[in-house]
């Protein structure tokens, strides 16, 4: 059984939960669940920079420090630059992101505790 069975039905319908998301009529809750979405794919993409810039890195050392050669260092303090900037690129996407996100859920939060218009008691 794989991870898209588990999420759907007996009928194939998807499971409550995601039914629950897809069905609201709130634009609020769904941008917020769309940017969220967004946000884990670039955690994903901040984990493998991260990666490549752990791996620059190491061949940069190698390549300077250990004798791996004068092009392996080079390679190494490249990628590390390009990586370097990938994170700090994606970190402040992140960041953005979760503020963007709190802050529609506490428009969202705000709209839902003011009474209505109707409903004052006198």
């Amino acid at each position: 059984m794989g991870f898209r069975e588990m999420l759907r039905g007996k009928a194939g319908e998807p499971s409550l939960y995601r039914r629950a998301w897809s069905q609201t009529d709130n634009p609020i809750v769904i941008e917020a669940r769309a940017q969220t979405l967004a946000i884990q794919r670039l955690q994903l993409w901040l984990r493998l920079a991260y990666s490549v810039l752990a791996l620059a890195a190491l061949l940069g050392y190698w390549g300077f420090a250990e004798g791996g050669g004068l092009v392996a260092g080079v390679i190494g303090a490249v990628l590390g630059a390009l990586a370097l900037v990938c994170v700090l690129v994606l970190r402040t996407g992140i960041t953005n992101g979760r503020r963007n996100v709190n802050a529609m859920l506490e428009t969202l939060e705000s709209t839902r505790r003011e009474p209505k218009s109707g409903s004052a008691r006198a």
